[in-house]
């Protein structure tokens, strides 16, 4: 699971969309491992623990996204964006 590696990364490197759809995508699966006849435990565990871990990951970057930090980031980027495009 990359994002347990992920977790020690600077959270401005976190994709909300990416993370939101890993998200989605998790709990589709774990519904759909629950429903199946038999019962799909081991699938249902592995959905379970990535939707915990992406979660997560879209705590951590929605905190960074609102401090003071990503503000810095964000103020010192758009000078540089707009002389590129200059």
């Amino acid at each position: 699971m990359q994002g347990l590696a992920d977790m020690r990364k600077d959270p401005e490197y976190i994709s909300p969309n990416m993370t939101g759809v890993m998200c989605i995508y998790s709990l589709l699966f774990m519904r759909f491992a629950w429903e199946v006849k038999p019962r799909n435990y081991l699938l249902l565990a592995c959905h379970a623990s990535n939707e915990t871990v992406q979660l997560y990951q879209l705590g951590r970057w929605y905190n960074w996204s609102t401090s003071a930090k990503a503000a810095e980031v964000k103020r010192v980027e758009a000078p540089a964006a707009a002389a590129g495009k200059a």
